[in-house]
Formats: C-alpha cells, sequence, structure tokens
C-alpha cells in the first residue's frame, strides 16, 4: 500500500469474513485477521486496539464519576464527549442552557493521544463541578473565529445606532401602517428601550436590560425572547448571558368576565362624573362614554375597533338586525382585517337598552394607541370592575350560552376557530359552565315537561268538548225520535 493510499484508507469501514469491523469486539483486536501481514490488516488491528484503549479508559472514568468521555471520532482523532452548557449560538432541548457536544481537541488516535484526552477530560469535568467552565477559542475551534468577527462588525457602535439599523430591517417585511408601528412599538422597542443607548452591545449592557424584569414573569419572557433576535441582527451568537437570565413563559391570570347583570351596572356607573378627576376626559357627557361602553358590550369589539364602526351603515334604516361593519382605512387597518360578514348584537334588546343608535362618540383627539388607552382609564376610575377587552370575552361566552356555531362566533370576532377555543374557552370558569348547563339542559327538559303538559290539558279540554258535542247531539236526536213518535 502507498503512502497516498495509507493516508486515504478508512479503517471503520472494513469487513473480514462478513462482519463489518466496528461489530467487532475491540478487546479481540489481535484476532482481526490474525494471519494476514499486510499494511491494511495493521492498520485495521490498530483501529479495533485505540477504540479497545478507549473502553478502557472511559470504563476508568466512570469509576471515578468523570462524565466526559473518550470518543474514537476518525481513524485517527479522538474527541471528548458530554454535556456542556450550550456554545455561543446554541440552545439546548426545550430551552435548555446545557447540550451535548463533542470536542475536537486535536488529540491524535495513539497510546499518547489517548493519555491526554484522559487528562483533559478530567480538567473539563472538574471545571463543570466548579461552574468555571468556559467556551475558549481551542474548544470552539473554527467557530471562535467567526464569534471574533461578529465582535468585530458591531465594535464602535452604540445601541442606539444598531437599534436604527434593526428598525430599517424590521420594515422590510412590516407595512408602515397601524398595525405594524404597534407591533414595533409593543414587541420590539418594548423590550429594546431598556438598553443603555449610549454603550456598545456587550454581555453588562444585556445584564442591564434583564434586571429591569423580575424572574418568572411574561416581561421577563419576553425580554429573553427579543434581546436573542436582537443578538442574532447583531450577528452576535453568544447567547450564555440572555439563557442565564431564561424563564419559563406563566400562565396567563384568571381574567375576570362579567356576568351579563353585571354589564347593565357597569353601563350606569360609567356614566357618572367623577368628582375627583378634573381633566378634559371626565367632563365629557355621560351619554358619550356609555355609548362606547354599550357598544363593546353588545358586539364585542376590540377597544381599538370602536372607532373603525362605518357609523352611516350602522344607522342605515335598512340595517334591521343592527348588524356592525367595520372600515379598517378608518384606523390603518384593525388587528386581524375586515371581518368577512357583520357583527350581530346577541342581545338585540341591548341596543334600545343602551340606545346605540343614538350615536355619540366621546371626545377622540390623538393617536389611536391614546384613544384606546383613555377608555382603559376610564373604566378603572369609574371602578367598573373589569376592563374594557373583558366585555369581549363576556360576548365569546354569550355566543356559548346561546348555543351559536364555534365557527360562527370566530367570524364575528374576526379571528380563527382556533384561536377562539384556545383564547376564549379558558375564561369560563366553573360557575359559567354550570349556568350554561342549567340555560341548556336544564332549561330544554324544563321547557319540554311544561310544553307536554300544557298539551295534555289542550287534550283534556278537547276532550271534554267532544263529549259535551256529543251528549248535545244525542239530546237532538233523542228530540227528533220523540217528534215522529208523537206525530
Amino acid at each position: 500500500m502507498s503512502q497516498k493510499e495509507s493516508n486515504n484508507f478508512v479503517p471503520h469501514k472494513s469487513q473480514w469474513d462478513g462482519t463489518p469491523i466496528e461489530e467487532w469486539e475491540p478487546s479481540k483486536w489481535k484476532q482481526w485477521k490474525a494471519k494476514q501481514a499486510d499494511e491494511q490488516a495493521k492498520m485495521e488491528r490498530e483501529y479495533l486496539r485505540i477504540k479497545y484503549a478507549i473502553q478502557q479508559a472511559n470504563t476508568a472514568l466512570n469509576l471515578d464519576r468523570v462524565k466526559i468521555k473518550l470518543k474514537l471520532t476518525s481513524s485517527k482523532t479522538i474527541g471528548l464527549q458530554g454535556t456542556f452548557p450550550c456554545r455561543p449560538g446554541d440552545v439546548g432541548k426545550k430551552g435548555s442552557p446545557n447540550k451535548q457536544y463533542t470536542i475536537s481537541c486535536g488529540f491524535t488516535a495513539n497510546d499518547s493521544g489517548v493519555k491526554m484526552a484522559v487528562l483533559k477530560a478530567r480538567e473539563l469535568d472538574l471545571l463543570l463541578i466548579t461552574k468555571q467552565f468556559q467556551w475558549t477559542p481551542e474548544l470552539l475551534g473554527k467557530q471562535a473565529q467567526k464569534i471574533e468577527l461578529s465582535i468585530e462588525k458591531t465594535s464602535g457602535k452604540l445601541i442606539s445606532e444598531l437599534i436604527q439599523e434593526y428598525e430599517h430591517d424590521f420594515w422590510k417585511t412590516h407595512e408602515s401602517n397601524r398595525r405594524g408601528i404597534r407591533t414595533w412599538e409593543t414587541h420590539y422597542m418594548r423590550h429594546l428601550k431598556k438598553l443603555p443607548q449610549d454603550l456598545p452591545i456587550s454581555a453588562k449592557a444585556l445584564e442591564i436590560a434583564l434586571e429591569k424584569t423580575k424572574p418568572n414573569t411574561s416581561a421577563r419572557f419576553f425580554m429573553v425572547w427579543q434581546l436573542k433576535k436582537f443578538c442574532e441582527f447583531c450577528g452576535i451568537d453568544d447567547f450564555k448571558t440572555i439563557y442565564a437570565y431564561a424563564t419559563p413563559k406563566p400562565h396567563p391570570t384568571i381574567r375576570k368576565v362579567p356576568s351579563d347583570e353585571e354589564i347593565v351596572q357597569g353601563f350606569d356607573k360609567i356614566g357618572m362624573p367623577l368628582s375627583t378627576y378634573t381633566s378634559k376626559d371626565n367632563t365629557t357627557q355621560p351619554e358619550q362614554w356609555q355609548w362606547v361602553y354599550g357598544m363593546l358590550a353588545t358586539y364585542g369589539l376590540r377597544p381599538h375597533e370602536l372607532f373603525a364602526v362605518d357609523i352611516e351603515a350602522f344607522i342605515n334604516p335598512s340595517n334591521t338586525f343592527h348588524l356592525v361593519s367595520l372600515n379598517p382605512s378608518l384606523t390603518e387597518g384593525t388587528k386581524t382585517g375586515e371581518r368577512s360578514c357583520g357583527i350581530p348584537p346577541l342581545y338585540p334588546h341591548w341596543v334600545d337598552l343602551f340606545k346605540l343608535k343614538n350615536i355619540r362618540l366621546p371626545y377622540n383627539e390623538g393617536k389611536l394607541n391614546n384613544k384606546t388607552a383613555k377608555l382603559q382609564t376610564r373604566f378603572r376610575n369609574a371602578e367598573i370592575g373589569f376592563r374594557p377587552y373583558d366585555l369581549r370575552h363576556a360576548y365569546a361566552i354569550r355566543g356559548h350560552r346561546l348555543r351559536m356555531p364555534i365557527k360562527t362566533m370566530a367570524d364575528y370576532m374576526g379571528h380563527t376557530v382556533q384561536e377562539h377555543t384556545k383564547t376564549y374557552q379558558r375564561w369560563m370558569n366553573e360557575d359559567t359552565n354550570l349556568a350554561i348547563y342549567k340555560e341548556v339542559v336544564i332549561h330544554k327538559q324544563g321547557t319540554t315537561k311544561e310544553a307536554m303538559k300544557e298539551r295534555i290539558n289542550e287534550l283534556e279540554a278537547e276532550n271534554l268538548a267532544l263529549k259535551a258535542e256529543n251528549a248535545t247531539l244525542k239530546s237532538l236526536l233523542v228530540q227528533h225520535q220523540l217528534g215522529e213518535l208523537l206525530s
């Protein structure tokens, strides 16, 4: 075998008498092609011998409870395998900060390489135990060069400058309308503004932002998510600092869904003047706040959709079913676009009760976000007991109580069936489910019994009437027969 052939030879693909070398017991390496003395056979036996030496080394490491093991990564090199903190840019299963890696430290597959690999395994294991392990350029190999280039790319730029570039990239894939602006402000800038704007991006800068949120909160969860995306944009793959603050996504808090009685009571409350407030909003006529409240309650609108209602179509005399249509152009787009149908009042009598055809829009200058914020403030100051969006949830549950098909309710509310069942049915607590049971099952049974009883009474009355009619006919017949006899 020539030197070139020797260098290209791959022992682990060899076979002998139909048995692949990888299925051969390494401890019997001497028996592999024992009678053959050619160069290829010697290389194959050497491969098995080193494989056996690694097995023995791993047994010794296991007895000493060393969690890093040796692995023959090729016929010429030995690597180290174990669970380490995630490399920069990596993430473990289900968001775990740790992941299994095979590290190539350049150890040659020979006796000296095995001894050196064992020493390195013990060294790394000690660093893991004492929580001093760090990814060095030696351990990262080629990835170290990539990180250095990323740091060089962002060096000298302030975070404020990087955010401007990030926003410019954001608008490449988003429309510049109300919905897009809201997405940028609430899902991006809301978190990025917590970073120190006048400093370059660094682990310390990330820590400053992360420390402004509390553990096990939605604020922390979304902060981690957004900072990771921002760092990826900046070409930084080292997420060690970010993952150190990672927190599971919290479960949503229990929402207060008002009953029909509470909604009617709230209609009176929101119209009452607030004596302790002297702002312009407080001087708004009570009827204006009540109209807004009544629209949210009757049609399950999102607060910002109030300002997208097609008023002319709503008050048109031909609109006998009191349907509400939305015109997204009035608010530069609604959350999920236009409804595919008009929105009906599930309680038509509320249209008259709340006098909704008498349009009374409140003071509504300023941006749309400010308008909806004023609604939140008014609900809170008037001590309604729930928030504007809770009226939307009540509308959804009302649809279930009236046995409306889920697909129909999803269309009315402007979202998918999946979103409807996921978001709204979870607010149906024990009392709500019991109320639905009473209305759908008990009431149905009661109505059936009453109908049967009424039908029985009708049949009894009809039977009595027939008996009376029969008696009258008999009497007439007798009189007729007597008349014939006398004549």
